[in-house]
């Protein structure tokens, strides 16, 4: 944990850090569970502004995604690939793993669409599921490739 700025808000007992750590992650996933209720909240009942809807959204998806990223880059995601093989093992699982994902997020989409609970095009579903398939390929091959590297090194 000494490779992060928020070291200087811990203290050194490693019981202690590691105890404020796990309160530190419980308010955050708390805080996400409440902006998440006040958007919903503000979609049935109206009680925001939409400019402070999408303020929530947004402060939602950088909190998530912050924290996604950092642990990609630490490279910890998996911890058992040393070897190529391994690595090609790891590899087809990801890309299996990550289509099911696609097929997931298009089938809902398509529910939205046909339930008419969202307005969009079949373009716009398509190419909003191709987006967040190819992202998420990517940053999942990048994890793979910076824990095989980081695997290595150990």
């Amino acid at each position: 944990m000494k490779k992060s700025w928020v070291t200087m808000f811990l203290p050194n007992d490693e019981y202690k850090e590691r105890q404020l750590l796990y309160f530190i992650a419980e308010a955050f996933v708390l805080f996400i569970g409440f902006l998440g209720v006040a958007v919903l909240l503000n979609r049935f009942l109206g009680i925001f502004s939409t400019e402070f809807s999408y303020i929530l959204l947004g402060v939602i998806a950088i909190l998530s995604l912050y924290v996604w990223i950092r642990y990609i880059l630490s490279g910890m995601e998996y911890a058992n690939v040393v070897v190529k093989s391994e690595y090609k093992i790891e590899l087809k699982k990801t890309i299996v793993s990550t289509s099911k994902f696609a097929v997931l997020f298009a089938g809902v989409g398509i529910v939205l669409k046909v339930t008419k609970i969202v307005e969009y095009s079949w373009m716009d579903l398509i190419g909003i599921s191709t987006c967040a398939y190819v992202l998420l390929l990517v940053f999942q091959l990048s994890s793979l490739r910076l824990s095989l590297k980081k695997n290595r090194e150990l």
